[in-house]
């Protein structure tokens, strides 16, 4: 067995070793003392300035990054409202006073780059009286251009990779985004607009306003543990965007028609006042409910939405406290389409007669006589007929054509209260269409029903007077009427794409129910194209088109005032319709306003210009003539010879619907809420 041999004992260090052993340990030791003494020196006597240069290091790096709101673009991607970056200019004084060297080369560089935002003596004072502050605005949103100046002095480098300007200090830019509407007044009630914080602000700039945001990003800065600076960044979240419906051409031509119509009228008989006390105008597919264009006067501009001197002086801006101001601009904002009831007139007559040929207590062969009005048992006062002295033995087509009261009067006795009522509600009148805006006005206390609707109720409901609708809700009921009876849910976003236009989701067309047969629909079809063709509507035919379509002439609370709304609802061609039409004119600037050629000249000149635009082409002979005036009154070859301004023409239409006065005693709230 192998014997382990010993260790043999460590030797002690000779005393010359111990000696050198002992000195290097207190030369380590003064030296370990010498640095903490130094390093308590500088935390005493440098600590706030090095504490300033670490801080702000983290104030450049650990910061918000702003996401980009979601676009707004029509169905053919056009921009109608975006979001563009801008800057704030910073100054952080901190920084800037931490060594005097910064001062003057600073103050120099921003005097130089931005002279419309700051001065030398503005700086000198923050610096002087605001040392510590790490965050004063110099100025805000300004463009990339603007601020590219001062970048290249910051970054500025010679030959060697050296800055230049190594003392240009305590600036940066804080990025954020802008809205900007391209078109300005372009769809404005449609679109809305946004406040501070990236809130939207009626339209589809409120109703989409989650859609449209992002989430914010951050860049995180930091010390690790070695004491190295070091920087995180999260990746804003950018809004989604809006593929509306609408089509900005025809926006374009819509609004182009309604302010040439303004222009014409304004000062006309009122002085002081604008053509009309509204115009507006819904362009829609009938066969999906996408709206085509949504317009009304007045608007506004959609990148200084609280400017009202467009329409008040300054003398008048002047005396109105803020909240006078405040709800003038609510009148601006609002939509009329979707926002106002009235009551709608005949072109409400359709729907009596749809409901009477569904419900069969009304036959295409029947007829009545009109001898001019209709007396209601119980009630002193004849309701009178358009045309006064009657118009004899009226068919079912007849009757709307000629827009006669009486017959329609008639009719509503035969159908009844409850088919009435019931079909009113199937149209969706006193419902809300649930369109994709707010501020959808509610109707359903604005109609009667079987309970509280008395035969006088009926008689005037029947053609259009004593209930309220929108025009929203009449231009979607009026699509179903010549579909073929299909009731689309109205919608003003086909899809919603993300920041790089990939759509990531469909909206598809929402059918909400069947309102008519195909057989009543084409039956309706044939007698609203007989009512442009030949009768109340003449003045809205587009020679070479086939148009059917409806008046409507409704007299305004109080009865008697002389105050009335105008309208005309259509539809084109009439064989496979591919828009509806509707254009209201509330009380002409003229002296004599109850006259639907007001409404139908818009129309006509729309149409002109859209219908072409739409690929649809001329299906009937074309004659060179117009059967009306142009917007601004001028005769182009109709069958009347007077100026439309001077409201003496005879005209191939109907005359208002007259209900005496003492029947807004009977009315109660479902009189005009205008």
């Amino acid at each position: 067995m192998a014997t382990r041999k010993k260790k043999k004992p460590m030797r002690p260090f000779k005393k010359p070793m111990q000696v050198k052993l002992i000195v290097a340990f207190t030369i380590v030791s003064l030296l370990l003392v010498a640095l903490c003494g130094r390093l308590m020196y500088i935390s005493y006597t440098s600590g706030d300035k090095y504490e300033k240069i670490v801080l702000s290091q983290q104030q450049y790096d650990s910061q918000t990054i702003p996401y980009q709101r979601g676009d707004i673009v029509d169905t053919k991607g056009t921009v109608l409202a975006t979001s563009i970056a801008v800057y704030n200019v910073i100054l952080d004084c901190s920084i800037l006073t931490s060594d005097e060297d910064y001062l003057a080369p600073t103050v120099a560089a921003l005097v130089e780059c931005f002279p419309e935002y700051v001065t030398s003596e503005q700086i000198y004072t923050y610096a002087r009286e605001k040392s510590d502050s790490r965050y004063i605005i110099l100025a805000k949103r300004l463009s990339y251009d603007t601020i590219q100046k001062f970048v290249e002095i910051q970054e500025a480098v010679d030959e060697k990779g050296k800055k230049v300007n190594p003392n240009v200090k305590g600036v940066w830019f804080e990025k954020e985004y802008q809205r900007q509407y391209p078109y300005g007044t372009l769809a404005s009630s449609v679109i809305g607009f946004t406040a501070a914080g990236n809130i939207g602000v009626n339209g589809l700039e409120n109703y989409y306003n989650s859609t449209l945001n992002g989430i914010n990003g951050r860049e995180y800065g930091y010390l690790n543990s070695d004491s190295n600076f070091e920087k995180t960044i999260k990746d804003a979240i950018d809004g989604n965007t809006l593929v509306t419906t609408l089509d900005a051409t025809i926006q374009t031509v819509v609004e182009k028609k309604i302010a040439e119509f303004n222009d014409a009228y304004k000062n006309n008989y009122r002085a002081g006042e604008e053509g009309a006390k509204h115009v507006a105008v819904i362009v829609m597919n009938p066969n999906n409910g996408n709206i085509l264009a949504m317009a009304n006067y007045p608007n506004y501009d959609l990148n200084n939405p609280r400017d009202l001197s467009a329409y008040y002086t300054e003398a008048e801006i002047a005396q109105m406290d803020e909240d006078t101001k405040l709800e003038k601009l609510n009148e601006l904002w609002q939509n009329f389409c979707v926002y106002y009831t009235y009551e709608p007139g005949s072109t409400s007559k359709a729907f009596t007669i749809a409901a009477g040929l569904e419900t069969g207590t009304v036959n295409e062969s029947d007829t009545y006589m009109c001898d001019g009005y209709e007396m209601i048992s119980g009630y002193s006062s004849p309701i009178k007929c358009v045309k006064r002295s009657g118009h004899g033995v009226e068919t079912v087509k007849d009757a709307l054509m000629d827009s006669c009261n009486d017959a329609l009067m008639q009719m509503s006795y035969r159908i009844g209260v409850e088919n009435f009522t019931s079909y009113q509600q199937i149209f969706g009148f006193g419902q809300k269409t649930n369109i994709d805006l707010p501020g959808e006005a509610r109707t359903d206390s604005l109609l009667y029903t079987v309970d509280t609707m008395k035969k006088i109720d009926l008689a005037t409901n029947a053609f259009g007077q004593n209930y309220n609708c929108t025009m929203i809700q009449m231009a979607t009921a009026f699509s179903s009427l010549v579909n073929g009876g299909h009731l689309y849910q109205p919608r003003m976003v086909q899809a919603i794409a993300d920041e790089n236009g990939n759509v990531i989701q469909e909206i598809t067309p929402t059918l909400l129910r069947e309102t008519v047969s195909k057989d009543t629909s084409n039956t309706l079809k044939e007698y609203l194209y007989a009512t442009v063709s030949e009768g109340t509507g003449k003045t809205a035919k587009v020679d070479g088109y086939s148009l059917g379509g409806k008046t409507g002439t409704a007299q305004k609370l109080p009865r008697g005032s002389g105050n009335f709304l105008v309208s005309f609802i259509g539809f084109a061609p009439v064989e496979n319709p591919q828009l509806v039409i509707y254009c209201i004119v509330d009380e002409p600037n003229t002296d004599d306003q109850p006259h639907s050629t007001f409404a139908q000249n818009i129309v006509r000149e729309i149409l002109e210009e859209i219908l072409p635009y739409m690929n649809i082409y001329p299906d009937e002979a074309t004659t060179g003539l117009h059967l009306g005036w142009d917007i601004t009154g001028k005769d182009t070859g109709s069958v009347a010879t007077t100026d439309i301004v001077t409201g003496n023409a005879e005209l191939p239409e109907e005359e208002p619907e007259n209900i005496p006065d003492t029947i807004t005693d009977l009315i109660g709230a479902s009189g005009n809420t205008n």
